[in-house]
This record gives C-alpha cells, sequence and structure tokens, in this order.
C-alpha cells in the first residue's frame, strides 16, 4: 500500500521507501539461500573438532570416547544430508 507522507519537508524523495522493501526481500532470500553452506560449514568444523579431541585427549574414559563417536556420527549424518541436498 502507498501512502504519501505530505507533511515531509521532501514528500518526492520519499519514494526510495518503495525500493527498499524490494531490496530487503532480495537480502533475506539471498541469506535464506546461503543457509544451507552455513549448515555445512559449521558440522565440518564440528566434526573436525571432536576428531582433534578423540585423537589428543587420552585421558578420556571409554564411556567419554563413546559418547564423543555418537556425536562424531551424527554430526556427520547432518553433513552427509546437506552435502546429498546439493547434488
Amino acid at each position: 500500500m502507498i501512502s504519501s507522507r505530505l507533511t515531509d519537508p521532501e514528500p518526492i524523495l520519499n519514494l526510495k521507501d518503495l525500493f527498499y522493501e524490494e531490496k530487503l526481500k532480495d537480502e533475506i532470500v539471498d541469506k535464506i539461500n546461503r543457509l544451507p553452506e552455513k549448515n555445512k560449514r559449521a558440522n565440518l568444523n564440528l566434526l573436525q573438532e571432536i576428531q582433534t579431541v578423540l585423537q589428543r585427549c587420552t585421558h578420556l574414559t571409554e564411556n567419554q570416547r563413546l559418547m564423543y563417536c555418537e556425536s562424531q556420527r551424527y554430526f556427520m549424518k547432518q553433513y552427509l544430508r546437506e552435502m546429498n541436498k546439493q547434488v
């Protein structure tokens, strides 16, 4: 809906608001399209961090190692799902 603001000092210049909404829509669509890529990177980073913990932390108990392996498996599944969506 277009509304004129005649009380503004320069009402003609206020037409930029009509185009500003279009720009916002484009930015939102762009951010939505980048979400899967961001998710893939986040899952891959978590996988690498978990792998580093498993390799370097020798003081972990068997139960703790198992929990890390289960977490690693979960994030690997998430990462592979995102990769398969891309294809």
